[in-house]
């Protein structure tokens, strides 16, 4: 338990000193380019306090520079940084509207990229998904990462995906990269209270684009990313 919370506090030191530095970079560049690559250092320097590194498998399957919806399974606070760090393109994540108040470290999610959500209200989520695509339209470098299952996985296992990166992938035409994260479980679970030593791998699939699919075949849509991250991820074993 020491070893956890002296692993903690110094990711939450770096994570003090890396705010006031984030926010900087967006003033300094409008583009947000700046502040996400000072994001992804914040997100290296978590991996390296916690001894956990990232394994990147599939990155020739994408365009650094092109724009993608990124789906990933959820099972670790892990996930963010090691996909933060492992995925180069310029990216925002989804986040509980909440956090965009906190001062400071709400303000650094904003100049960072990060898109906000009100996960309580179901009709001003599509709300700010609907924002989410004219954002994306308008900012053709930047992409979006969503954790398709909604939240994190317990006990490791897949969970339900949830419908709304299908939604907008179809809205916007912008095709779903499947990212599938295994051993984050391992690193630290959604209730365990140590860190493991591990490598988590990234394995980065091909594009799936949405113009082969349509409103009426959404489900389609979903299904079948659901059968690729069943077919790669590898769930922990009890």
């Amino acid at each position: 338990m020491l070893h956890y919370y002296l692993i903690i506090g110094t990711e939450s030191l770096w994570t003090t000193l890396c705010i006031p530095l984030v926010i900087l970079a967006k003033v300094i560049d409008r583009s947000g380019r700046l502040a996400h690559r000072m994001g992804q250092r914040w997100a290296l320097g978590v991996l390296k306090i916690s001894s956990v590194k990232v394994a990147v498998e599939g990155i020739e399957n994408i365009d650094e520079n092109a724009q993608y919806i990124f789906i990933s399974n959820h099972t670790s606070a892990f996930d963010i940084p090691s996909i933060y760090w492992g995925v180069k393109n310029k990216h925002g994540m989804l986040a509980k509207k909440q956090l965009k108040y906190v001062p400071f470290f709400g303000w650094a999610m904003w100049a960072a990229g990060h898109f906000f959500v009100d996960r309580k209200n179901h009709l001003a989520a599509l709300a700010v998904m609907d924002q989410v695509a004219v954002q994306m339209s308008e900012d053709k470098s930047h992409s979006l990462v969503i954790f398709a299952e909604g939240t994190r996985s317990i006990d490791g296992q897949l969970q339900r995906f949830k419908k709304g990166a299908f939604i907008l992938s179809l809205d916007t035409g912008i095709p779903i990269v499947p990212v599938v994260i295994n051993g984050a479980h391992k690193a630290m679970g959604k209730k365990q209270r140590r860190i493991s030593a591990t490598t988590i791998t990234l394995t980065i699939l091909p594009p799936m684009d949405p113009a082969a699919y349509s409103s009426s075949s959404r489900d389609q849509y979903l299904n079948d990313a659901t059968d690729l991250f069943v077919k790669h991820y590898k769930p922990p074993q009890n």
